[in-house]
């Protein structure tokens, strides 16, 4: 696992790229840890989203910390693009900071256009880029094995690989799964596979995995049946949607790919759907045309403010019936225009 460390060839701007958010919890409680022991007691974090002032985060950097003589600012930027502002800003960062002050600035992936960039290539210039790369599918079952000793728990490759396949290459989704494992097996020298799968079953007869099949499926009924169970076992509904979203998105990538005819085995691969789940998706390509996946991803956005309070909620549990309605929309049920 790649990590952040403390020394003296350490920068005081770095730029943390990645599309896997377990990668970039485990390298940011990396950083935090080794900051803290190093003298670096006042660290806050930040997100760019509306209401963001890049000027204030420009005027602090100059002011002595309340807290600390060291400080450390997180920046997440969720779209990968800080605009005209924010490029300036973290330009004039670049030039001037304070030599007791560390910026890490978070975004996604970078693409061609982000590395090509002014404030990236100036940031690079005095700082560090960390590209954290994904998990490939043939590095997934190992990296579980690993990520199991971790945490204490020692499973065989036949256990990792049904892990693998049951959280579908989510990392997240594995963490927490092992997670539990380590937790019920604690002490075990090495759990069969036959008690890790009655464990995984037993602790996930309704979780997000089915939802997203019944979904793909089309299959109204069921995925009601098991959002309104995960809403009374206390789901919010951030926990679903990202399933949902992520789901839409690959749905999008094959839309695309197969109207123009270029499905292929190393599209499915890339998007890392299983062989165990290319009929589900092949059935929702079916039933659901571009233009009403993309409704449903606008429908994930709406979704997304509400829950962070950009957007009013016009009714009471406003998200909840914003996801019922999309749930159902990616079904198959059409709903009367408003």
């Amino acid at each position: 696992m790649q990590s952040f460390s403390f020394d003296q060839n350490s920068a005081s701007f770095y730029l943390l790229s990645s599309d896997e958010p377990l990668l970039l919890r485990d390298w940011l409680d990396s950083a935090r840890e080794a900051l803290k022991q190093s003298g670096f007691e006042d660290i806050q974090s930040h997100t760019t989203e509306s209401g963001f002032d890049w000027d204030d985060l420009l005027q602090e950097s100059g002011a002595p910390s309340l807290f600390a003589d060291k400080k450390c600012r997180i920046i997440r930027i969720t779209n990968g693009k800080p605009g005209q502002q924010g490029s300036k800003i973290i330009k004039a960062l670049c030039d001037s900071a304070p030599d007791d002050t560390i910026f890490i600035f978070v975004i996604p992936k970078m693409d061609r256009s982000t590395q090509n960039s002014s404030w990236v290539k100036h940031l690079k210039l005095v700082g560090k880029i960390v590209e954290l790369k994904p998990v490939y599918l043939d590095q997934l079952a190992p990296w579980i094995v690993q990520r199991a000793r971790q945490k204490s728990l020692s499973i065989d490759l036949e256990s990792a690989s049904f892990l693998a396949e049951r959280t579908e290459g989510n990392l997240l989704a594995a963490d927490q799964e092992l997670e539990k494992l380590s937790i019920r097996f604690s002490g075990d020298r090495q759990p069969a596979f036959g008690a890790i799968q009655e464990s995984v079953a037993q602790s996930s007869r309704y979780n997000h995995f089915a939802l997203v099949d019944a979904c793909l499926a089309g299959n109204t009924a069921r995925a009601l049946k098991i959002l309104n169970s995960l809403i009374a076992e206390g789901y919010v509904t951030a926990q679903l949607l990202w399933a949902l979203q992520s789901t839409l998105q690959q749905m999008t990538n094959l839309k695309q790919a197969q109207l123009n005819g270029r499905i292929s085995q190393q599209l499915w691969q890339s998007l890392r759907i299983w062989s165990s789940k290319q009929r589900l998706f092949e059935s929702a390509l079916a039933r659901l045309g571009l233009e009403q996946i993309e409704r449903l991803l606008q429908s994930c956005a709406t979704l997304d403010r509400i829950g962070k309070g950009q957007e009013d909620a016009q009714f009471l549990q406003s998200d909840w019936l914003q996801m019922k309605s999309l749930v159902s929309q990616f079904c198959g049920v059409r709903l009367a225009e408003s």
